[in-house]
């Protein structure tokens, strides 16, 4: 069975999120509606960084964010792809 695809209000707001390239609006809005354990959300700056910029490579929606997001990836060692570094 397919989960449930995001609802419009969820996916405007991380677009939004996302765009405003602020790592901590991420985490907050991940524990508000991901509900994620606190192991997770404890994570450092870096992590969430680099998650922020990995979401962003996979929206086209954010199409125009994708060259700095993917150079900071680059710098930092990782590539876009959600499931590898």
């Amino acid at each position: 069975m397919q989960p449930a695809a995001p609802s419009p209000e969820y996916e405007n707001e991380l677009r939004t999120v996302l765009a405003q390239r602020d790592w901590s609006a991420l985490r907050e809005f991940t524990r508000k509606q991901n509900q994620i354990p606190d192991d997770v959300y404890e994570q450092d700056r870096h992590f969430w960084e680099v998650l922020l910029h990995k979401l962003t490579c996979n929206r086209i929606d954010l199409l125009g964010l994708h060259d700095d997001s993917r150079a900071w990836l680059k710098e930092h060692g990782y590539t876009t792809d959600l499931g590898a570094t």
